[in-house]
C-alpha cells in the first residue's frame, strides 16, 4: 500500500474517488501514526477495500471520546477499531479482528484485579471514551475520574503510549486497556519486560463502525467484509497480520 500523508489510496478506484474520513486515537498494531508505511492492519485493510469500491481512505488521529462524538452526528465517516459495546447506533462492519482489555501493573506490584472492589487499591491509568464493559468497570470509571479521583483518564490521540510512560513512571498504579496495543507499546519502547498482566475482562470483537448519517454506510461496511473474505481465502490477509506480528481470530 501506498502512504501519502495521510491519504491512503492501494489501489485505482473503479469510479471517481470519493473520499472516507477514517479516525481513531493510536491503537497500534490495529491502527497506527498515519505517515508511517505500516499504519495499521485495519487501516491496511480498509483502504483495500474502500479502493476496491471506488473510494480513498483518509485515515488521521483523533482523540477517541471526540471520534466517537463525531462519527455519530456525520462530521467523519467511520471510526477504526471499536466494539459493539461503544459502537450503538453506529454502522458496523464484520469483525476485523478480537481483542480483550488488559489490567498491567509494574513487574514488581503484587495486584491483581478481583473484581470491581479491588480498583479502590488502585490509581488506574485509563483512555477517555473506552468502553471495557458497559458495566460496573465502566461505571467505576466515570464515578472516579477527574481531580482527586482514584481514575487517570488520557485525553491524547496517543492515549496508550501516554499511559505506559505513566504506568513505567510511577505516576499510576495500573493501567487498563487491550492486551495487544500495550504489548505492541512496550515492545516498541524496549520495555516489555518491565510490565505484566494483572488481570483481564471478556474477548470482544474489533469493528470498523460507520456513521449512520452516510447513506452508503452498509454498502461501505459490505465492502470491508468482501474485501476480508478474498484476502483470507488467498492468504493475504494472513500475511499481512504476520506483517504485525499477529495471526487470524477465527
Amino acid at each position: 500500500m501506498m502512504v501519502a500523508g495521510v491519504l491512503l489510496a492501494a489501489f485505482p478506484a473503479a469510479a471517481p474517488a470519493d473520499t472516507i474520513r477514517l479516525r481513531a486515537d493510536y491503537w497500534c498494531p490495529y491502527n497506527c501514526m498515519p505517515e508511517d508505511p505500516r499504519p495499521g492492519y485495519m487501516v491496511d485493510l480498509a483502504a483495500r477495500a474502500l479502493a476496491a469500491a471506488g473510494h480513498e481512505a483518509d485515515y488521521q488521529l483523533m482523540p477517541w471520546d471526540r471520534a466517537l462524538e463525531e462519527v455519530a452526528d456525520g462530521r467523519i465517516d467511520a471510526v477504526i477499531g471499536a466494539t459493539p459495546l461503544e459502537s450503538q447506533g453506529l454502522v458496523l462492519s464484520v469483525p476485523l479482528g478480537r481483542d480483550h482489555d488488559c489490567f498491567f501493573v509494574r513487574r514488581d506490584s503484587m495486584w491483581a484485579y478481583r473484581g470491581p472492589a479491588s480498583l479502590n487499591e488502585v490509581l488506574l491509568g485509563v483512555v477517555a471514551g473506552y468502553t471495557h464493559d458497559e458495566g460496573p468497570i465502566d461505571a467505576y470509571v466515570d464515578a472516579h475520574d477527574g481531580p482527586g479521583g482514584t481514575v487517570v483518564a488520557s485525553r491524547d490521540d496517543e492515549g496508550a503510549e501516554k499511559n505506559v510512560g505513566l504506568l513505567l513512571r510511577g505516576r499510576v498504579d495500573a493501567i487498563l486497556d487491550s492486551e495487544a496495543v500495550i504489548r505492541f507499546v512496550a515492545k516498541q519502547a524496549g520495555r516489555a519486560d518491565e510490565i505484566k498482566t494483572a488481570g483481564c475482562l471478556a474477548p470482544l470483537t474489533l469493528h470498523i463502525a460507520f456513521s449512520p448519517r452516510r447513506p452508503d454506510s452498509e454498502e461501505l461496511a459490505a465492502a470491508l467484509e468482501r474485501q476480508m473474505e478474498a484476502m483470507r481465502a488467498d492468504g493475504s490477509l494472513a500475511a499481512l497480520l504476520a506483517d504485525y506480528g499477529l495471526s487470524d481470530w477465527e
